[in-house]
């Protein structure tokens, strides 16, 4: 699923229709003093948020300043409407020479041959596999051992919650490692339960997340949406039903949840908890940055996911991005993905709190609390990243997630049980990931 660099502006971008270009204004070869690099000096790159306020924007204009290359940024959608957007650019004679790829649909971009392969990129710059987070170094690598994209780290999942609400309910706090102890579902739902008010506020938001599909049924014992071979539809297993129950059930049963019909609003989650009506809320390690500008009159906090019955992983999205073949400055576009992979981009992203980069060295920057700003605990969120899921991968996983996943609203809607629903649309969902 489409995650921003910065959640603050991936939440408002939704609303924009327009496509934005940005040309960065940077430091010349002569203004900055550094060498000449050799090449193209211009590089188109396309992604799905705003630029202005993320921390890709210092990023891109440091890089301008050391290596004289001129970015041009290419906001090209938002959401699920890149997708489209995407296989458009892949198509045309004309693509970026840098673009952000979706991590779920790189198997089937990377089957139309129509990307760089980067294999001899990585090793001639001395990229090393132990130096980087092996979920990280191995994501974008394909069964035949082709390097079609390359991510820039990962953005795992955390429980993000209200520390003045757990304190005023009289509930302790969850753990401040990656630990199961006393936080498995039970303990979940039951604070959740002292959280909620009736008409006032909930205790928690996981439904709105799509990552819950994924890990919460990899907790449960099963293996994610898909079978490890990619062949199979793992949700559709009993231990993939329980979890999407439970998930529903916090609505459903508990009435800790907000109705789906209010939370499927784009952002609506993250607003309801930046508002205090909200006490726990699933998201990526991203929304620090969304809930430090937008969070007010409270202190808040991250956590692990709950541990299941099975195990306590969460899930993160890799942040891929990929070379066209067809890209008319691809040397100027590896420099740039290098710079963004390597240290002098890396840590940048680290400091800011964007994401765990791939690269060991600067994510432990990550884990570092910034004077005077929340989340205390914000190493979880580097533990995370050692505690994230890789799921099996299928090349048609658009066409299958149009399938599942509006058969899944009745559920999220109060209205029929996943072990109904999901047995149903298994053989649909089968017959399009094994054409």
């Amino acid at each position: 699923m489409p995650i921003a660099f910065g959640t603050r502006t991936r939440v408002l971008a939704a609303a924009t229709t327009a496509a934005t270009l940005i040309a960065l204004a940077g430091c010349s070869n002569a203004d900055s003093g550094s060498p000449a690099a050799s090449g193209p000096q211009k590089v188109v790159l396309m992604n799905w948020g705003a630029l202005e306020g993320s921390p890709l924007e210092p990023v891109l204009k440091q890089f301008t300043a050391d290596t004289g290359i001129q970015v041009e940024y290419q906001f090209a959608a938002s959401g699920s409407d890149y997708w489209p957007k995407t296989r458009a650019v892949l198509g045309s004679n004309n693509p970026p020479d840098l673009m952000r790829i979706d991590d779920d649909f790189l198997p089937y971009y990377a089957s139309t041959g129509k990307l760089q392969d980067l294999r001899d990129d990585i090793s001639s710059a001395g990229m090393k596999a132990g130096d980087y987070y092996d979920a990280v170094y191995k994501s974008t690598v394909q069964d035949d051992g082709s390097i079609p994209a390359w991510s820039l780290g990962i953005q795992p999942r955390v429980i993000f919650y209200n520390k003045k609400m757990f304190k005023e309910a009289g509930v302790p706090a969850p753990p401040t490692t990656w630990s199961g102890k006393g936080w498995t579902w039970d303990d979940f739902v039951k604070a959740a339960q002292k959280l909620t008010i009736k008409d006032k506020r909930w205790g928690a938001d996981v439904v709105d997340d799509s990552a819950f599909e994924t890990l919460y049924s990899v907790n449960n014992g099963g293996e994610g949406r898909w079978t490890k071979d990619g062949k199979g539809f793992a949700l559709a297993d009993p231990p993939g039903q329980e979890a999407v129950q439970w998930v529903a059930d916090l609505t459903c049963k508990y009435g800790v949840q907000p109705a789906w019909s209010e939370l499927s609003q784009n952002g609506r989650g993250a607003e309801m908890f930046a508002a205090g009506q909200i006490g726990m809320i699933e998201r990526a390690s991203s929304f620090v940055d969304y809930f430090r500008t937008n969070a007010k009159g409270f202190d808040w906090d991250v956590a692990p996911v709950p541990a299941g019955p099975a195990d306590q992983i969460t899930q993160g999205n890799q942040l891929v991005f990929a070379i066209p073949k067809a890209a008319a400055n691809k040397d100027a576009a590896w420099k740039l993905l290098q710079y963004l992979t390597t240290a002098k981009g890396a840590d940048q992203f680290a400091k800011a709190g964007a994401f765990v980069p791939g690269l060991k060295s600067s994510a432990q920057l990550a884990g570092k609390p910034a004077a005077g700003k929340p989340p205390a605990n914000i190493s979880l969120v580097l533990g995370a990243a050692d505690h994230s899921f890789r799921s099996g991968r299928v090349e048609n996983i658009e066409e299958a997630i149009g399938i599942y996943r509006p058969a899944l609203d009745p559920v999220k809607n109060c209205q029929a049980k996943a072990s109904d629903v999901l047995p149903k649309v298994k053989p649909d969902v089968l017959s399009t990931i094994n054409p």
